[in-house]
């Protein structure tokens, strides 16, 4: 009996030392919570304008988030910073499901709006939470009833069929779901030394004039809470590491080339030894890229992709513009023909736009691949949706869906779960998570290019292409560096580890001032050989969103299209490097 006592008394202040502890933990989701729903009760029972509707949708989010950012160069910090951040979204609509203020563009914006949004306290003040939120609803009940108002009389003025007609915004189940999350302390002294270390490897390369390494990593919580009863808190945790480099060839050409990694957390990036070994090869291979001849002639036949070539490739056909993501198009205030942009994959929905031996399936869910850690994977997407574990968009070649949000379009009239949040912020769009392309009854990867070159002797080619990187635009890249990336208006970015082999012997000779000019989806019809193995591409689409590829190690095309690089070149420096001068 005293044991049993004395276990209860244990248990006892057990609790009463805890609870203090449990309180701290739970009182921070509490205030936002409780700020966000009151203020979000007041503004759906009393938002309310003249003869105008009042709101029928409202949606906060709410980003609660720590960065730190470290950019080096040659060995020495450029800058360094661990900062709290908080920003936040509200989503209102005026109307109803079926006819609202959404999809539809005006042309113009009224200035009479005014105002702006406050910016959110770092702490968690219920009252500044409340006040910064009340201010964001009133901005946004203006521009709908404003966008509403003009939308309608649009609508009198066009002759839209029954079959054009669709409701603007799906229903959905409300779900409660609180994720568990993790705060973080960065080390911002570790961090900043590895970047110095890192980056000091491009001291020995003078042909290089610019290099930059720079490390952000994000950790956050983001808050939801909607009207129809939706309320999430869904944690958020990313870690990358862009390394920029460029140069230029005897004749001008710019040279770039990048290293992107990424990871959950800084502590899953590569060891720096490895870092560095990494940018050796790709300043050496920068090197050998400035003394490598340009392409001469252009060039119409089979291309072998290749590792994170045939990532990006699809990454950018298959996931941008007019790839798998749903789109419709919406009301504009003024009707012209072609006035915009929108995506027309949906009328090819149960046709084939690929190889017979093409399957893609989006694995929001899974975590790994390989033990490789997939950062694309959710359990939620923003609008408070649960995708299913595996969503097959293209099987054996026949388009069968595509991703979605709660916005209809003619053949996907409800959400599959794709809304995503955007880097830590409280902002979101339609993107994948976690794709998976296989090939059907692939070769293994060591067996694939003799087989290209077989049958290219067949058709009397001298040569094929091989192209193993692509040139991606990311945010570690320099102002400078970007601005030599734009100008050119190419179907894939240009292609930067690109190799001419010969068809007789096997020669590899590694060229430059490639590019594809042309490139349509229906591409990927003419895919003649695939790999059985893949490989894990974890990638920023659009920068801003996690996304993770799991692909065929090589893809090959029966056709492709490589020109000369035809911008205009920038000319060499008038001085050299300084570094030169100090060998």
């Amino acid at each position: 009996m005293k044991t049993i006592i004395r276990i209860f008394t244990i248990l006892a202040i057990s609790v009463l030392i805890c609870h203090p502890v449990l309180k701290a933990q739970t009182n921070a989701d509490d205030i936002i919570f409780k700020a966000m729903n009151d203020e979000l009760n007041r503004s759906i029972s009393k938002l309310t304008l003249d003869k105008h509707q009042p709101p029928f949708f409202i949606s906060f989010q709410l980003s609660d988030a720590q960065y730190l950012s470290v950019r080096a160069t040659l060995g020495t910090l450029l800058y360094s910073s661990v900062d709290p951040s908080r920003s936040q979204n509200v989503r209102l609509m005026v109307g109803d499901y079926s006819l609202n203020d959404e999809n539809f563009v005006s042309g113009s914006q009224s200035s009479s709006i005014g105002g702006g949004y406050l910016s959110l306290p770092l702490d968690n003040n219920y009252d500044a939470i409340r006040r910064s939120f009340w201010i964001a609803s009133d901005q946004s009940y203006k521009r709908a009833i404003e966008s509403y108002d003009q939308k309608l009389s649009a609508l009198k003025q066009q002759n839209k069929s029954d079959e054009e007609k669709l409701d603007d915004y799906s229903k959905i189940t409300p779900v409660s779901l609180i994720m568990k999350s993790t705060p973080v302390k960065y080390d911002k002294a570790k961090w900043e030394a590895v970047a110095k270390d890192v980056s000091g490897v491009f001291k020995a390369y003078t042909q290089i004039s610019n290099s930059s390494v720079f490390l952000a990593s994000i950790n956050a919580s983001v808050y939801v809470t909607t009207n129809e009863g939706t309320k999430l808190k869904v944690p958020f945790s990313i870690a990358c590491l862009w390394i920029n480099a460029n140069s230029q060839a005897e004749d001008g050409e710019t040279l770039n080339d990048q290293l992107l990694y990424y990871a959950l957390t800084p502590e899953q990036l590569p060891a720096a030894d490895k870092i560095k070994q990494d940018i050796k090869q790709m300043a050496d291979n920068i090197l050998a890229l400035s003394k490598a001849p340009a392409i001469k002639d252009a060039y119409s036949g089979p291309v072998i992709f290749e590792g994170e070539a045939v990532a990006e490739l699809c990454a950018q056909k298959l996931f941008k513009g007019n790839g798998l993501i749903a789109s419709r198009e919406p009301i504009f205030a003024v009707e012209r023909p072609n006035q915009g942009s929108v995506n027309k994959m949906d009328d090819k929905i149960n046709q084939k736009i690929c190889s017979e031996n093409i399957t893609i399936k989006d694995t929001p869910k899974l975590k790994t691949f390989n033990n490789i850690p997939l950062i694309g994977s959710f359990e939620i997407d923003a609008e408070g949706v649960v995708p299913k574990d595996e969503l097959v968009l293209i099987d054996k070649g026949f388009l069968k869906t595509m991703l979605n949000d709660r916005v209809p379009t003619n053949k996907i009239k409800v959400s599959n779960g794709h809304r995503r949040f955007l880097l830590g912020t409280a902002n979101s769009q339609k993107a994948p998570g976690v794709i998976n392309i296989s090939y059907n009854n692939g070769e293994p990867s060591k067996l694939l290019q003799k087989a290209v070159l077989k049958e290219a002797e067949k058709n009397g080619l001298e040569f094929i292409y091989v192209i193993r990187k692509l040139e991606v635009s990311n945010p570690g890249q320099t102002r400078s560096l970007l601005s030599m990336m734009g100008g050119r208006n190419l179907a894939v970015s240009k292609p930067i580890g690109v190799y001419k082999v010969m068809v007789k012997t096997g020669e590899e000779q590694l060229v430059r001032s490639a590019v594809i000019s042309e490139f349509p989806i229906n591409k990927f019809k003419e895919i003649t050989l695939g790999s059985k193995e893949q490989i894990v591409y974890n990638t920023l689409l659009n920068s801003s969103v996690p996304v993770s590829f799991i692909v065929p190690q090589a893809l090959v095309f029966n056709d492709i299209s490589i020109e000369k690089d035809k911008n205009t070149k920038p000319k060499l420096p008038i001085v050299s490097n300084p570094l030169l001068s100090q060998k």
